[in-house]
């Protein structure tokens, strides 16, 4: 057996102790943990709005044995409000590890799923990765802290858009030089990074200066005890730099290989061969902006369809947002493609073949 198997055996064994663990890990909680042994129905009604539309609502009775404290091992009887669209309330069943604050349900435990999907993730990262698969996870454990510690010192007063340049600029070289290494590939995507982003902050700025948000909806934000305006430019600047920095590595790589290959080979064919790479992952990676900005918002856009909003007055009222933070960084992926080609050329070859 070689080391690789014994490595994916040890990381399976480990992945099932770990979550044996989590999943009786109830001692660990000071709210108390029910296990649900029973649910039934006590009463059931219908709710219309003005619009017609109709909604269950029904009262639940659940039974379940406690599983950590004093009381462990006491059976013990909730009274339940369930919906059936679930938007306030939570569906329960058998099984499942309830949390009880003041005698009363708050919710449901949840580590043994987050955990379950952090394993698949880093099953999948290292069979598929193997090395760089491992490395990758400590990129990203590495960007959560500094996430964290950024988030901290904007608590404490400093400017979040100063400490979003910043961490930009650390995450770019912490995830690239783990991924890639100390090499010419990694100092020109880095590079390629740093100037792209910087561009893109002085076309957010500009653009914000010149039209002061306009068109520009914040009613997803009216949660914030902070002004929007104060958030919206870090928040697309974040936003972005995953995006510029997938095409940066693209490119670095693709024209690193081609040299690598041919020494011989002309700038002009860089050019041209950056610029139909370029090609195939502009649109690949605009959609991936476009539909991950679209799940965030779908459940509230079918809820406001359903309760008689028109698909305009939503976009223009709520979408608004998510197709700035859309546009921005499809203007970063494209923008970011000739410039990470002309800094791999300069860095990787400074004359004319």
């Amino acid at each position: 057996m070689n080391k690789k198997r014994i490595f994916l055996l040890a990381l399976v064994i480990l992945s099932v102790i770990t979550l044996i663990f989590v999943y009786n890990d109830d001692f660990l909680y000071k709210d108390q943990i029910v296990k649900v042994t029973e649910i039934k129905t006590k009463d059931q009604t219908t709710s219309s709005n003005p619009l017609g539309l109709e909604e269950e609502y029904s009262i639940k009775v659940i039974k379940g044995k406690v599983t950590n404290g004093k009381e462990k091992g006491k059976i013990k009887t909730f009274e339940y409000e369930e919906a059936y669209s679930s938007i306030v309330t939570e569906k329960y069943k058998v099984g499942d590890k309830l949390i009880i604050k003041n005698n009363e349900i708050d919710g449901l435990k949840r580590d043994f799923y987050i955990v379950s999907l952090v394993i698949v993730f880093i099953i999948f990262m290292v069979i598929v990765g193997e090395v760089s698969g491992l490395l990758s996870i400590v990129s990203v454990i590495l960007n959560m802290i500094i996430f964290y510690i950024g988030l901290s010192l904007y608590f404490k007063g400093i400017n979040i858009l100063f400490l979003c340049i910043i961490e930009s600029i650390i995450f770019s070289c912490l995830s690239l030089f783990i991924a890639g290494g100390i090499n010419k590939k990694t100092v020109s995507a880095i590079t390629s990074v740093i100037i792209s982003t910087a561009i893109l902050l002085g076309m957010i700025l500009l653009i914000v200066n010149t039209t002061n948000y306009s068109g520009v909806n914040f009613n997803e934000l009216s949660f914030l005890t902070v002004d929007p305006e104060d958030i919206i430019i870090p928040e697309l600047l974040i936003g972005s730099l995953g995006a510029i920095m997938d095409v940066s590595i693209t490119i670095s790589s693709a024209i690193s290989e081609l040299i690598e290959k041919n020494q011989n080979i002309s700038v002009k064919n860089l050019k041209k061969s950056s610029k139909q790479i370029g090609k195939d992952i502009m649109s690949t990676m605009s959609n991936v902006l476009f539909f991950t900005y679209l799940c965030s918002g779908l459940p509230v856009f079918v809820l406001a369809l359903r309760n008689g909003f028109s698909i305009y007055n939503y976009i223009s009222t709520n979408f608004s947002l998510e197709l700035t933070r859309f546009l921005v960084g499809s203007i970063g992926i494209v923008m970011t493609i000739p410039i990470a080609t002309m800094v791999c050329i300069e860095i990787f070859r400074r004359k004319e073949a």
